[in-house]
């Protein structure tokens, strides 16, 4: 073979093992990092759960509040309640 396919083959194979150590290295500090993070207790998928049960004791309360204007009277009053109910459906968004 000549001298100079060698070399290119040569540097082709230095480029591909350049690459795959690069790449193996990023996945192993991207994996220590989620691997550290979850052993101390710092897991991001538990920490949606707080915000949910604070949502859900915001429905709750409007739940309350609606079936206390359903239950009550109908008169000019329960309109202004329902609007400041949809106020709080407001502010949660």
């Amino acid at each position: 073979m000549s001298p100079t396919l060698l070399a290119r083959r040569a540097r082709l194979a230095r480029i591909r093992r350049t690459i795959t150590a690069a790449t193996v290295a990023v996945f192993i500090a991207l994996f220590a990092t989620i691997y550290i993070q979850m052993a101390a207790g710092k897991d991001p998928a538990l920490g949606t759960t707080v915000t949910a049960s604070v949502t859900t004791r915001s429905s709750s309360s409007e739940e309350e509040t609606t079936s206390s204007d359903d239950s009550s009277a109908s008169d000019d009053s329960s309109t202004s309640d329902d609007s400041s109910s949809s106020a709080v459906t407001t502010a949660q968004s």
